[in-house]
Formats: structure tokens, sequence, C-alpha cells
């Protein structure tokens, strides 16, 4: 199994204490909580993590993740990625989420702007 520094990301021994590279200490990482967690995950290099993170957080309704999701969309060229995140923030629900989903119908183009039109339709049928 391969194991990552929490704060630099790079390949570290499963026994370090401290990562080689950065120096960040392994243990502050080990003890965080679960969606601590995941928001972190939202930095990994790897794209399949990142998107893994993106899901659970939204199944989660994690409210603290709505501007962490809202940044990393903005910030991607991804087009899966894009389309997580609209799902993710749709999913929870808060106001800015809501928002931010309904300007992307707007804003966006091809699959993410039909994405966004479809959430907000689904949305609305769901809510009478």
């Amino acid at each position: 199994m391969i194991f990552y520094c929490p704060k630099c990301w790079k390949e570290i021994n499963e026994f370090d204490g401290t990562c080689r590279h950065c120096n960040a200490d392994i243990l502050i990482y080990e003890n965080m909580d679960y969606e601590k967690k995941l928001l972190n995950a939202l930095r990994h290099t790897e794209p399949e993590t990142v998107l893994r993170a993106v899901n659970i957080l939204g199944r989660l309704k994690s409210e603290k993740a709505a501007e962490p999701l809202i940044a990393l969309f903005k910030k991607t060229d991804s087009t899966f990625l894009k389309i997580a995140i609209l799902k993710a923030l749709n999913e929870i629900g808060i106001s800015v989420a809501r928002e931010f989903v309904k300007n992307r119908s707007d804003l966006e183009t091809g699959i993410v702007r039909r994405t966004a039109k479809e959430l907000i339709d689904l949305r609305v049928k769901l809510n009478g």
C-alpha cells in the first residue's frame, strides 16, 4: 500500500511520524475527524481521491464543504470533477451551494450547464 503525506501529498513510509518532504506532523492528520480529512483530500494530487472526497462530502451534506467545493470548481478544468461538484453542492443544499448551481446553468456550457439545469429542475420538482 502507498501512503501519502496529507499536507504535501508526496509518498511517505507507512511508519513515518513526520513527512520527510515538508516536515508535517502526520499524527495531527491521523487524529482529524472524518469530515476534515475529506476536506483535506480535496487538495490531493490523485484525481480519483479528489473525486471520491467530493462525492462523500455531498452524501454527508457537509455544509463546511460548500465554499471549498466552489473554489475547487472554479480552478479545475475537469468536466467530470465539475459535474461531481455540482451534484455534491446540490446535495448539500444550503443557499450558497444552491445559488452556485443555479448560476452555473447560465454561465457554463455543454454537459456542465446541462447538469446544472437538470439539478435545478429536479430540486423544483421535489420541492413541489
